[in-house]
């Protein structure tokens, strides 16, 4: 006996563990009756399993499947009579969309769980076409009609939703609970997901107002969204499509206090997909373009501010340089707009103007640029009217904004005669010699030292290898560490030169990056060049960048090789010029190792 039931202990364990494993599938079908283009869902329950594998779904004629990638996991322990009970479910959902109207056979679903294998009972649906009529109607209009490259676009989402009346119980449903059947999760909002979104932060909604549409009411709910087109063409607003959860029927009842209540009987599914009525956008002409221009679009007023007034030759004067947005309507994008060239402007030609661009400060529809003055000469009265050029959208032509002129009064440079204040008539400094009282002694420095101290004979040290490498590693171990602190106190000191010693991974790390080809050129190029010149960051334009490279030393036919490929850029980022994107990156990617040979204080032979 004891044999035998060691033979049978054997057997189970030699048996494969799944022949006794508990798992089980289970399949759960939602409503047989569905919409077209509406979703509709299986879950699969997975219970007490230890292994398992994803519901394999069959192509279906009629039907879009997808397996949804992230399932749900549950555990419910039941303790009847001191005996627990554990259910472990993990919840895959298959979800299905139906493409056309008509009965659709879905076919078994498989899986397999714990080596065992579960398949569906089939399932049949009949899918209905839901008619839009007029209960939902969905545009997207623009403002300004017809824009230009650069100029502030506002599009305006408009949601007509037919107002449910139930005449049988004279119910007529508000503006709130019309925008309550609007499915915001089944609908796509395309670009104006954004503004929704900042609605919903502040715990907003987009209002409703009612309006009149033919012999029907309707309740119409617009949500805006500015843009500002950075090429020429179409604007795309991405997919905006509406779905609306019409109710079927209303049902009245009473509460236990005898007040009435309403609730929804049925619901059908209503899709719209949004209409936009062309929004044509045109590049900036090239025929009359000034060569200060640096993309404004729209129109502005400029004002000039400087302290002090009252200065010598060289001395430093802040000025201060005032853009404001005086565009009718929608303000443009102050955050990316650029000063004048200050340094190429003839009427500064009488002032020092630093080399580093200025980024500027938005206080909102103006933008203040800060910059450093010095003059040059004392017969300067006035700094001269500064141009600020740009677009103007509604003339449809360059115009040029320029400051009053502001007055200031330059003194000469005062001269210090350093000969007379140093030196005297006996060429001796008598300034050094005043209030000192010398001692003169003969007989040479023994005349100073002990006679002892002097006869005293001199030892000769002769040190062993011991105390010579004793002698060494002491100042060579200070010397290594106090330069790793110079260093260490350079680099804070210097952040200039960790930009330099970084400019070139960094430019091929935006050339390489998402957007238009012509904006990662640009801002690659003239990032790299303000990096390795130690110029501040920011924007830089395309003459910027070119002077700055010639003033540091900069091979010519380089630069004629870096003008032609930021001129292409620029031609396609305010033009909307079309143009060989690859070719136009390998360019510049060639031109990236010449750049990065550049140094800040430094210039080269040509």
């Amino acid at each position: 006996m004891p044999q035998l039931l060691a033979m049978i202990l054997a057997c189970v364990a030699s048996l494969h563990p799944t022949a006794f494993a508990d798992g089980q599938a289970e399949f759960k079908f939602g409503q047989r009756e569905v919409w077209v283009g509406q979703p509709f869902l299986l879950e699969v329950d997975i219970v007490n399993a230890e292994e398992w594998t994803e519901p394999q779904v069959p192509e279906i004629d009629g039907l879009t499947s997808t397996v949804l990638p992230s399932a749900r996991e549950s555990t419910f322990t039941q303790i009847i009579n001191g005996v627990a009970t554990t259910r472990s479910t993990r919840t895959y959902v298959v979800r299905f969309v139906a493409t056309r109207p008509g009965i659709i056979e879905i076919p078994s679903i498989g899986l397999t769980v714990d080596g065992r294998r579960f398949e569906s009972d089939p399932w049949r649906v009949i899918a209905t076409k839901s008619e839009v009529g007029d209960l939902l109607v969905v545009e997207i209009i623009g403002t300004p009609k017809k824009a230009w490259v650069g100029q502030p676009v506002r599009l305006t989402l408009q949601i007509w939703v037919q107002q449910f009346v139930d005449r049988a119980n004279r119910i007529r449903l508000d503006e709130a609970d019309m925008w309550g059947l609007i499915s915001a999760g089944e609908s796509s909002w395309g670009l104006f997901e954004e503004s929704l979104e900042a609605l919903a932060r502040n715990r907003r909604r987009p209002s409703g107002r009612r309006v009149e549409r033919g012999d029907r009411t309707y309740f119409l709910y617009e949500i805006q969204h500015d843009v500002i087109p950075i090429k020429s063409g179409d604007i795309d607003p991405g997919e905006v499509q509406i779905v609306l959860r019409q109710p079927t029927g209303i049902a009245v009842t009473r509460d236990i206090f005898n007040r009435r209540q309403i609730e929804v009987e049925g619901i059908r599914p209503v899709v719209q997909t949004a209409e936009i009525r062309p929004i044509a956008v045109r590049s900036l002409p090239e025929e009359g373009r000034p060569s200060s221009f640096t993309g404004a679009v729209g129109r502005f007023s400029v004002r000039a501010l400087a302290e002090p007034r009252d200065v010598s030759v060289g001395d430093p004067i802040t000025l201060r340089f005032e853009v404001t947005d005086e565009s009718p309507g929608i303000a443009g994008d102050l955050a990316n707009l650029r000063p004048p060239p200050l340094r190429d402007l003839e009427a500064l030609a009488g002032f020092r103007v630093p080399d580093d661009p200025t980024t500027g400060i938005v206080e909102g529809r103006t933008k203040t640029f800060t910059e450093t003055l010095r003059p040059e000469r004392d017969d300067l009265d006035a700094i001269p009217p500064i141009p600020f050029v740009s677009f103007d959208p509604e003339l449809e032509r360059y115009v040029t904004a320029s400051s009053e002129p502001v007055p200031i009064n330059v003194e000469p440079s005062e001269r210090l005669d350093l000969v007379s204040t140093v030196r005297g008539e006996d060429g001796l400094d008598q300034a050094i010699l005043r209030g000192t009282t010398l001692t003169a002694t003969t007989g040479g420095l023994r005349a100073n030292h002990p006679v002892v101290d002097a006869a005293t004979l001199r030892r000769e040290f002769e040190p062993g290898w011991a105390t010579t490498t004793i002698a060494i590693a002491g100042p060579a171990t200070y010397l290594a560490g106090l330069l790793l602190l110079r260093r260490r106190e350079h680099r804070l000191a210097n952040p200039d030169a960790r930009r330099a010693a970084t400019a070139r991974s960094k430019a091929k790390s935006i050339l390489g990056g998402d957007g238009p080809a012509a904006d990662r050129v640009h801002a690659s190029l003239c990032g790299l060049v303000a990096d390795r010149l130690h110029l501040p960051e920011g924007a830089m334009t395309a003459r910027e960048a070119e002077a700055a490279v010639m003033r540091a030393g900069l091979a010519r036919p380089d630069c004629e090789a870096l003008r032609a490929v930021l001129d292409a850029a620029e031609s396609a980022r305010y033009a909307g010029a079309a143009g060989d994107d690859a070719e136009l990156e390998r360019r510049a990617t060639a031109l990236i190792p010449t750049l990065d040979t550049l140094r800040a204080g430094r210039r080269r032979d040509r």
